[in-house]
């Protein structure tokens, strides 16, 4: 394995959590638009240590009257050789027009069938669209080429130089891509917006914003558009799963001048925030999407080790009165257990398919196996039972999803997605850490 690649790896195994610890009271921050200060405060009185450990259980189940199904995975051997690579996480989805097709930004990704093997990668994209059994099928590589390139032209370094990508939005027919420039997974450097006017094939650099900007609250973010009155809504944390999360607004014209975007404080905005969730959340990667007028945020939780969705009709509001659907656990089994929403281990992400409704809704989640790398993956989920879970009467027509179709809820069971079983030798202290199936990232030292 390449050094850099090691280091990489190296960022997520090198600091867990411990087993237990009791509650700890929960206590309200805030950012202001003229932080110049480091990012330390975790929003809560949670320690802020890199060997904090949640103060409440992980989420047991799946919620009651929900079916989620494991589809499978988005990459590998004979699902993506067609355009060059063969693993990556994340994938963060927007729309690209009326046909039904939509893009997929991917963060680390390897050309290789396992982590680390071949060209490594990141941000890469491709272009996808839902097949007639409701599972994603990628056609071609976003970018201009025969096979997938990464997106943004720099190169890996020694010291783990990475760029991830936050989340990516379509205006207009403009695509924009946040993204994050690690030097080592969790140390942030600074954030990036760029644009793309030709769906994805080419990026412009639009602005640079500071790590220590709002704090470090606006470095993991994600995003969506208002069209009807005009505004793009943005979710935010610090890039550690340990913070709240945080609401900002601007008019997609100032997407590019932060001195005009306004950010959310208990019903009023201006150039001070407070979180709009926090209570027993601790928030890696988002993602919010406006679907038959309600707001969803898909979120990984750090605190439950669930991925959690959460529905409202209004985003301006207190984001802790909405009781979370958990959708796909980390579960107590571990990678010795059958993958399933109920264990699916060391998971993160969580990305809203476009075209998804609240009755009928994809996700792509990601799963590293940090012990031995032998999973290393983005996969996809169906969730049926939004709406009834959060009391909402979803009567679509067939206008409101552009690709509609029936889910057999048979659909996902163990033979569709492809997990490689390693038999491997872990040392005492690997063992302690697959129980735990935990996932952290922590800036290096």
């Amino acid at each position: 394995m390449h050094p850099s690649v090691r280091l990489l790896a190296l960022a997520l195994t090198g600091t867990l959590l411990c087993a237990a610890a009791s509650p700890i009271a929960s206590a309200q921050s805030d950012f202001s638009s003229g932080s110049s200060g480091s990012s330390g405060s975790s929003g809560s009185s949670r320690p802020s240590e890199d060997n904090a450990v949640p103060s409440t259980p992980w989420a047991e189940d799946i919620s009651e009257g929900l079916i989620v199904n494991l589809i499978g995975d988005l990459l590998g051997p004979g699902i993506s050789n067609h355009v060059g690579v063969m693993t990556g996480d994340l994938g963060t989805m927007t729309a690209l027009g009326d046909g039904g097709e939509f893009a997929i930004i991917f963060g680390d990704s390897f050309r290789g069938a396992n982590f680390g093997q071949g060209e490594w990668m990141s941000p890469i994209g491709v272009i996808a669209e839902m097949d007639d059994t409701g599972r994603i099928v990628i056609t071609r590589p976003l970018n201009d080429s025969s096979r997938v390139e990464q997106l943004i032209d720099y190169t890996h370094n020694e010291r783990g130089l990475t760029l991830l990508p936050s989340d990516i939005i379509n205006i207009n027919g403009t695509l924009y891509m946040q993204a994050m420039w690690n030097e080592g997974v969790g140390n942030v450097l600074y954030t990036q917006i760029w644009e793309s006017d030709d769906q994805g094939k080419s990026w412009r650099s639009v602005s640079t914003t500071p790590a220590n900007y709002l704090g470090g609250k606006a470095n993991l973010i994600t995003w969506d558009y208002d069209a009807e009155n005009d505004w793009v809504y943005q979710m935010s944390s610090e890039f550690k799963r340990r913070d709240d999360v945080y609401l900002t607004r601007f008019r997609p014209y100032d997407i590019d001048n932060r001195s005009k975007w306004q950010h959310y404080s208990q019903g009023t905005w201006g150039t001070h925030g407070t979180p709009i969730l926090s209570d027993q959340v601790r928030a890696g990667e988002m993602s919010l999407r406006y679907i038959e007028g309600h707001w969803v945020l898909a979120m990984f939780n750090a605190e439950t080790m669930a991925i959690e969705v959460r529905l409202s009709s209004e985003i301006e509001r207190d984001w802790n009165e909405i009781e979370p659907a958990n959708v796909i656990v980390a579960g107590r089994g571990g990678w010795g257990a059958e993958q399933t929403p109920s264990n699916f281990t060391q998971l993160y992400g969580g990305y809203i398919t476009p075209g998804s409704t609240l009755d009928n809704l994809d996700l792509v989640v990601s799963q590293w196996n940090t012990s031995n790398n032998s999973r290393y993956m983005s996969t996809q989920f169906n969730v049926q039972g939004l709406d009834a879970f959060f009391g909402i009467d979803s009567t679509t027509d067939s206008t409101a999803r552009t690709m509609m179709r029936t889910m057999d809820t048979n659909i996902g069971n163990q033979d569709v997605i492809q997990v490689e079983r390693v038999a491997v030798d872990p040392a005492p202290e690997v063992e302690m850490l697959e129980s735990l199936t935990d996932l952290t990232i922590v800036p290096l030292d």
